[in-house]
């Protein structure tokens, strides 16, 4: 999924579908970390668990601030977080949670 789809995907949404999404990508961020536990997938990588860590952090700090400021745009807001997880080394699994987060919301 490209992040012109995702972007297109989640732009159009209300502000309670959008924070759905917000959560389930979230959630779909920590099930993806799960891939460098120490006997996940990946084999352990502390580096890449932070890379999650940081995204999650982005992810509910634009919860935290959607509501009362925006200057932060959903497509500021995707790429932001699509340029952290490929210079992170994690956008296989980031990308694997982005698009299980936009098939849940189109589902719902």
């Amino acid at each position: 999924m490209t992040r012109k789809e995702i972007v297109d995907a989640v732009s159009c949404l209300d502000d309670e579908k959008r924070l759905q999404w917000l959560i389930t990508l979230g959630w779909e961020l920590t099930v993806c970390a799960r891939a460098y536990y120490p006997r996940g997938p990946e084999g352990g990588s502390l580096e890449h668990l932070i890379a999650f860590n940081e995204l999650q952090h982005q992810v509910f700090n634009y919860i935290r601030h959607s509501r009362t400021e925006h200057d932060w745009t959903i497509d500021r807001f995707v790429n932001g977080l699509c340029d952290k997880a490929s210079a992170s080394s994690v956008e296989g699994y980031f990308g694997a949670a982005m698009k299980s987060s936009v098939e849940a919301i189109a589902e719902s």
